[in-house]
């Protein structure tokens, strides 16, 4: 008989401690992940995850700042206003009116966020709920100064370059912040809210710059006929450079047209060294003074004079006559001041223009990209015709519009030469100054006072009836030379390039602002420096004190 397989019977109890076990084990994970959600809402994690849920737009980007010499902000000082919406079926018509209904809004899906750049302020007054207005930074002055960045935000020329690691450290942005559904979609209800990281740290860089005259320097350039030059005003009492403009200039925030384009507008002007001409006459007679020579006798110009075997002639070949320094200087007499030149010799010349800064580089600060210009040793003047042709500011003689202005600012000052600078303070994240600039030149006596008026007075009357009449201005008197220098470059027409200036500096009576103003490709110093001049003089008088 067979056996039959018959199934064990189960022990009591066996099944049951099996489910308690099953369901402790539920429990507990149950449990830890109740402690988990507790952590996440409660702890750094809750942070994370509500970060997920959020969207930045970012609205604009400020590193620090450079400031004039009354802490008014150089760079980001023009307003772009801007409407920040979040969109949904709501605020869509509102939107539309209120911004002219494009359809690029049409398309907007609901809960985007767009930002909308308007080129006035919109009242708020006529803003939907979920319309948000900013108003972001936009570009400034002395473009050529300052420099500008690249891609990265890192310094590549100019104030910019030089300073880079401390206006890295005041960097900032803001942001329009939202909050997003599990679509990522913005959840209109909550509205926008404008977030700024660190965006209004006062750091940064403040200049000897007047924002006032620099303003005044780059429209006056900017209406003129001057399309390639450069405009610069200093005091001369302290030697503070107060504008530096150059032209053409570029847009730092769109670089690519100024890489290709013939004008050069990256070149700073106002740094670089040019043939100098006229201007330089009055410190040949300088030298004439200190070498003891009376300015005050007559020299009778005949419209040529010979020096080294060379014929030299006044402009367009004019017969001066009968000339004092007053009236060479009104005439711009060539031949007169050769004849002073050859009288007191090379070493007095050179050793008398050195004095008052040419031939040195006037660096206001690492990088900025400055000429010394040229002054030849007085060893290297070998023949009478050089040291002719450099006693009317030709010849290998070059000079730099801050040079010039530095030179003349000596002979306002009453002899005393004060090197051009443009560094004041450093600025920290409290608004306060940390660190101060000195210039790097200590001053000094070039002339003496009694020489230097002299020269002034005949400066004056060249303003008054001379070939500096033209940039005479209408509310306050000046002293001022004009000139109009040959560059041996000749245009596709045949006809040769010429450089022309006017320097000066007003008031007369009791000298505060020096004005030098250059013309790379000019025709005539009183049709396009001269006029140049006088706008800026006036302009500048008329500022509130």
């Amino acid at each position: 008989m067979k056996k039959r397989n018959v199934p064990a019977r189960r022990r009591p109890g066996v099944w049951n401690r099996r489910v308690v076990a099953l369901f402790a084990v539920i429990c507990a994970a149950f449990a830890g992940l109740t402690v988990r959600l507790a952590g996440i809402m409660t702890g750094a994690t809750a942070d994370t995850a509500a970060e997920k849920n959020t969207g930045k737009v970012l609205l604009g980007e400020t590193r620090g700042f450079f400031y004039d010499r009354n802490g008014l902000p150089l760079v980001n000082t023009g307003e772009k206003h801007a409407a920040v919406v979040l969109c949904c079926d709501a605020t869509l018509p509102a939107v539309n009116a209120l911004l002219g209904g494009t359809d690029e809004l049409k398309q907007i899906r609901a809960g985007s966020v767009i930002v909308r750049a308007t080129e006035t302020e919109i009242p708020e007054s006529a803003c939907a709920k979920n319309v948000t207005l900013v108003t972001r930074e936009g570009a400034g002055l002395c473009r050529h100064l300052l420099g500008y960045t690249d891609g990265d935000g890192k310094g590549v020329c100019g104030l910019e370059a030089a300073f880079d690691d401390v206006l890295r450290q005041a960097a900032g942005r803001l942001y329009a912040e939202v909050t997003r559904d599990a679509r990522g979609q913005a959840l209109a209800g909550d509205g926008i809210r404008i977030v700024s990281d660190n965006y209004h740290s006062p750091a940064g860089v403040k200049l000897t710059i007047d924002s006032g005259v620099q303003r005044i320097v780059e429209q006056a350039l900017a209406a003129s006929s001057v399309t390639k030059g450069a405009a610069v005003v200093q005091d001369c009492r302290s030697g503070e450079l107060l504008a530096v403009a150059s032209v053409p200039v570029y847009d730092p925030a769109n670089l690519k047209p100024s890489l290709t384009d013939e004008a050069l507008p990256f070149l700073n002007r106002a740094v670089n060294a040019y043939p100098a001409g006229s201007v330089f006459k009055p410190f040949i007679a300088a030298a004439a003074l200190e070498a003891g020579m009376n300015l005050s006798d007559i020299y009778d110009c005949k419209g040529t004079t010979a020096a080294g075997g060379r014929q030299f002639r006044c402009f367009n070949g004019n017969v001066h006559g009968g000339e004092t320094l007053n009236e060479a200087i009104a005439n711009s007499c060539n031949c007169y001041f050769i004849r002073l030149g050859l009288a007191v010799g090379a070493e007095q010349v050179i050793n008398t223009c050195a004095a008052f800064g040419f031939g040195r580089e006037c660096g206001l600060f690492p990088g900025d990209g400055s000429r010394r210009g040229w002054l030849p040793a007085s060893e290297e003047i070998r023949s009478d015709a050089q040291l002719a042709n450099l006693c009317f500011g030709q010849g290998e003689l070059l000079v730099t519009p801050v040079q010039l202005a530095a030179a003349y600012s000596a002979l306002a000052n009453g002899g005393i030469y004060k090197a051009p600078y443009v560094l004041k303070e450093l600025i920290g994240d409290d608004g306060k100054a940390y660190g101060y600039f000195l210039p790097d030149t200590e001053e000094y006596r070039a002339l003496s006072g009694d020489h230097c008026r002299a020269i002034g007075r005949a400066l004056y009357r060249n303003m008054i009836g001379g070939t500096a009449a033209g940039g005479r201005p209408a509310n306050t008197t000046a002293a001022g030379k004009t000139a109009t220098a040959q560059t041996g470059r000749y245009g596709e027409d045949g006809a040769e390039q010429l450089c022309t200036w006017f320097a000066g500096y007003f008031p007369y009576t009791d000298p505060r602002y020096t004005v030098v103003v250059f013309n790379e490709y000019g025709r005539s110093a009183a049709v396009d420096c001269a006029p140049v001049f006088k706008q800026i003089a006036e302009a500048i008088m008329d500022l509130p004190r």
